[in-house]
């Protein structure tokens, strides 16, 4: 199988599992704690690698620090190659605040003040010369996306799009996916809207997820459903990057859309009934 590209923000959360959302000036005890690496296309990568694929993650790692050294030795022990796409030696990794509810298996994230890595790196090789299968690209690092809109746009492979929310740069990341697979709040008007939107910019296959209500996908016409896995959540921290991580090393491994996206489904769902992004993966 050909190694896979993630493109996108790295940073450090800080993660708490609860019972229930304590109310104002409220206090509750943890069910779990832990200080760990994150980010769509983090958490994306390492499930690749974790599922036997050669990742490699390009963000930004900047100023040397405790985070930068915590991070990279994780994704090192993931078996995930690391590529520090800034050039700000004053850019530091954000820090993320997470807070999880298994009664509603709901999460609450407070994202660091700082803004992105202006100053980048200028890598066409990376995209063009490293023999990657895809590349997922996640709407963070714009700066270097924007950089590198050529090499992406004659990069060979499909380039798949992970949509969360709808940015004011959505529009340009939309227009580099051969893929976008999006969750529901990226296109709140609906699937519909959003397969007018994939159609005029000429965009046969895509998905939408939709968290309980499971899978919208089209496929050169075809369209269907796919039910979400009927588990006992937990925590559903990071099930949107692990279903990303999934669907890119399921589609490299077999080709199929919809196999790819059934796979990934199952993984995603099963990765909810264990706490935080990772534990599922020691199961």
């Amino acid at each position: 199988m050909s190694p896979a590209l993630f493109i996108g923000r790295s940073v450090m959360d800080v993660t708490a599992l609860v019972e229930d959302f304590p109310g104002p000036d409220g206090k509750t005890k943890a069910l779990s704690n832990d200080v760990i690496p994150g980010g769509s296309a983090l958490n994306a990568a390492v499930t690749f690698a974790h599922l036997g694929g050669r990742a490699a993650l390009a963000t930004s790692l900047g100023a040397p620090g405790p985070m930068k050294t915590m991070l990279t030795s994780d994704l090192k022990d993931r078996n995930v190659t690391v590529h520090d796409i800034c050039n700000d030696p004053d850019y530091r990794i954000p820090l993320s605040t997470v807070v999880s509810t298994r009664s509603l298996g709901a999460r609450m994230i407070v994202n660091g003040a700082g803004d992105e890595c202006e100053k980048v790196h200028s890598q066409d090789d990376l995209i063009l010369t490293e023999g990657y299968g895809l590349i997922q690209i996640d709407q963070y690092e714009r700066h270097f996306v924007a950089a590198h809109a050529d090499a992406l746009r004659a990069f060979e492979g499909p380039i798949i799009l992970d949509g969360g929310g709808w940015k004011d740069w959505s529009p340009d990341f939309l227009k580099l996916a051969d893929i976008p697979i999006v969750s529901d709040v990226f296109c709140p008007e609906g699937p519909r809207a959003f397969a007018n939107m994939c159609e005029d910019l000429g965009i046969h296959r895509w998905a939408m997820t939709r968290g309980h209500a499971g899978v919208v996908w089209h496929d050169q016409g075809r369209q269907g459903e796919i039910p979400a896995l009927e588990v006992d959540v937990v925590d559903s921290l990071g099930a949107g990057d692990i279903f990303h991580g999934a669907f890119c090393h399921a589609y490299l491994e077999i080709g199929s859309f919809i196999d790819a996206l059934n796979i990934a489904n199952q993984i995603a769902g099963k990765s909810c009934t264990h706490a935080g992004t990772r534990s599922w993966m020691d199961a």
